[in-house]
């Protein structure tokens, strides 16, 4: 790549530095990258590592904060047994805890966050910055001496696509990047508009089942209680004693069901969720074709797409 202009350092910069808002997700270096795709590979670039860091980087977040929590268990366990606590002392169990989470949780965030700002200064003051595993690895891909505008331009779409998937895991937020990727790219990449849509819908229709699983949730539990009061305040005494109606246990054990139920539905859908989102991302980066089932199909017909328009090459 040529040496950037002052513009372009300021942008790749910027790129960088919005890492400090990634809670809305990639979408600060989204734009960049649309905006200056087309008029410097400086900060074309610069703004595909932003976008793969962004993103990807809130898995392995969310990885980090698994690991910190039941990490923070284990080691209160072990020096709880090291220490030869008594029973009396379990009560001291949770400030032993508490800040080994917190110090795991809080040092995640600073250390994202930190990254992004240390590739901002290094772009200002002209320096090479790549991300560990993806910035080599992506300016070998997409800059590499021997690679043609053609191949190239396949790279970036298969690393956009795999971006607009990988969002998932930022819920209602992350369906903002997708959008940006469809509505700007409209003239130039089916391929890349196809797995926007697959994105934007399939992060959509799941919150959507979030929410309206929830409200029903929420009006199954008022009427429960509703009935409760209704049942046990008109239903007559049989007995001195303080038993509750029958008519009141019998609410409580539907509830009890419903409640099971719906948190062993929500406890196998989340991962599968996730799952399908991360399967999702690995494909496309690697120029495989995914279709999400059932909705991949749908998007198809509608968009009257050829099945060689959506397939890339591996």
């Amino acid at each position: 790549m040529e040496k950037p202009t002052s513009d372009e350092k300021v942008l790749a910069a910027l790129a960088h530095a919005s890492v400090l808002f990634a809670f809305f997700g990639p979408v600060g270096p989204t734009l960049i990258w649309v905006y200056q795709r087309n008029k410097s590979k400086y900060v074309r670039f610069h703004a595909l590592q932003a976008m793969g860091y962004q993103s990807l980087a809130f898995w392995a977040f969310f990885l980090g904060i698994f690991i910190a929590i039941f990490g923070g268990i284990i080691i209160s366990i072990i020096i709880a047994s090291i220490s030869n606590f008594g029973k009396s002392d379990m009560s001291t169990f949770p400030f032993i805890l508490q800040p080994i989470i917190m110090l795991g949780i809080f040092g995640l965030w600073g250390l994202f966050f930190l990254v992004g700002v240390i590739g901002a200064v290094f772009c200002m003051i002209n320096r090479d910055f790549n991300y560990p595993l993806i910035g080599h690895w992506l300016k070998k891909k997409l800059f590499g001496g021997q690679i043609t505008e053609t191949e190239m331009e396949e790279w970036e779409d298969n690393w956009v696509s795999g971006i607009c998937h990988s969002t998932a895991i930022l819920q209602l937020w992350g369906i903002i990047t997708p959008l940006i990727v469809w509505f700007s790219q409209k003239e130039r990449s089916v391929k890349l508009r196809f797995q926007a849509l697959q994105a934007i819908i399939y992060q959509l229709s799941a919150f959507v089942a979030y929410m309206v699983g929830m409200a029903a949730y929420m009006a199954f539990f008022f009427i429960m209680f509703a009935g409760v009061a209704v049942f046990g305040t008109t239903a007559p005494s049989t007995s001195t004693h303080t038993d509750l109606p029958p008519a009141v246990g019998i609410i409580f054990l539907i509830f009890l069901g419903i409640f099971m139920i719906f948190w062993l539905l929500f406890m196998l859908a989340t991962p599968i969720y996730y799952l399908l989102a991360a399967v999702a991302s690995i494909f496309t980066i690697r120029g495989k074709n995914f279709k999400y089932p059932i909705l991949g199909g749908i998007i198809t017909k509608r968009m009257n797409m050829p099945k060689k328009e959506v397939i890339s090459t591996s």
